[in-house]
């Protein structure tokens, strides 16, 4: 990279809200703020960064080529959801710390919906392959990402949506330490974790109380995403006609990420599996009519699933398809061969090439930074 000087000091004309950032966004200090190519969603998101932020100067850039501009539009749609996991894991660590909780939550729920909408196969290859560093983060983000893609088609008022997405970001938020302690945790629980588990709903909604929150169906959503429709749930064990609609919706999508990650001492469930028992109501009892949009989203088989094809290939799922079973994929080796130097796609409508099973990922041979090229802007 060429030599930095932080002396010019962002414009407000250099940025437009709704459009990518034409460079890198600096600190005073060096660090990065926003990398070039990242979307400005909100004024007040705008605003932050003309009060903090200078521009790079560095060497006047050649004219790019076509190849180089189809180059950079094609940059990895993962390292756009690795920087939101890293914003929602600011959010969550500096909750009370910082001013403007309430806005950083919208914001970060509002670049979700957009990803939703442009790239919904690949935030949700995203969900399955990106590794993380935080479990609380991560787990925050793929909830909030499963809840805009199931919304997106119901009829529900648009600040009823995006207050569900900012309650599956912050509805954890007292136990950020603790949930990347039980990542790592087997066998029972200390009566103190087990305490601070049943805490968590109302402890978070105190938190963004304190941080001046004060959307009353948010607050409902945080208390209340632990109910279940038996009575059994957590703080309050209300029962089916207690519980409102979307606070049964996150629940879904908590149970279902969980289900979706790993953990350090296993791997995660299969998404087909996973999402079979929710359909079969095998673990909890959910309302159909959601379970149903679940798998309607998901697919059988969600892109970034690995599955074994009837000529004995490993290939990883592209995109979902309109039948289900029939999804786009792309063979990456043969089940007792090395993987192929490029990814071969395959017609699973075809006989040859039917899916015949799930399998699970290290089945693939190949690297996470080899897949995420598969999903591009």
């Amino acid at each position: 990279m060429p030599d930095r000087s932080l002396s010019d000091k962002l414009k407000s004309s250099a940025i437009s809200i709704g459009k990518e950032l034409p460079m890198d966004v600096y600190a005073k200090n060096g660090i990065l703020l926003l990398k070039r190519g990242h979307y400005v969603l909100t004024p007040d998101m705008k605003h932050r960064l003309i009060q903090l932020g200078f521009a790079e100067q560095a060497e006047e850039p050649k004219p790019a080529d076509k190849t180089d501009a189809e180059g950079y539009k094609n940059q990895l749609l993962f390292e756009e959801i690795a920087f939101l996991q890293q914003r929602v894991r600011s959010m969550l660590l500096h909750a009370l710390g910082r001013p403007g909780l309430e806005g950083r939550v919208r914001s970060i729920a509002q670049t979700v919906m957009t990803l939703c909408e442009r790239h919904p196969d690949g935030l949700i290859a995203a969900m399955l392959l990106l590794p993380f560093q935080d479990y609380a983060a991560a787990h925050a983000l793929h909830t909030t990402a499963l809840l805009a893609l199931i919304t997106r088609q119901m009829k529900v008022p648009a600040d009823h949506r995006e207050i569900l997405l900012c309650a599956a970001l912050t509805m954890n938020i007292a136990q950020v330490e603790l949930q990347n302690e039980l990542f790592r945790h087997q066998g029972a629980l200390a009566p103190e974790q087990y305490a601070a588990i049943h805490e968590h709903p109302l402890l978070s909604s105190a938190i963004l109380r304190e941080a001046g929150i004060e959307n009353d169906l948010w607050h409902a959503l945080i208390q209340t995403h632990h109910e279940n429709w038996h009575g059994k749930g957590y703080p309050f064990g209300l029962n089916r006609k207690q519980i409102l609609p979307p606070a049964h919706l996150l629940h879904l999508a908590d149970i279902t990420c969980a289900k979706l990650a790993p953990r350090s001492y296993r791997p995660p469930q299969l998404p087909a599996t996973a999402l079979g028992q929710l359909f079969q109501r095998k673990d909890v009892d959910f309302d159909a009519a959601f379970t149903t949009m679940l798998i309607r989203e998901l697919g059988i088989y969600p892109p970034g699933s690995f599955v074994r094809l009837a000529n004995d290939e490993i290939a990883v799922v592209l995109a979902r398809r309109q039948k289900p079973s029939e999804p786009q994929v792309a063979a990456l080796r043969k089940a007792d061969g090395p993987a192929y130097a490029e990814v071969l796609l395959r017609e699973t409508s075809h006989a040859a090439y039917k899916i015949i099973s799930p399998c699970p990922a290290h089945m693939s041979g190949v690297r996470i930074s080899f897949l995420a090229g598969l999903w591009k802007y």
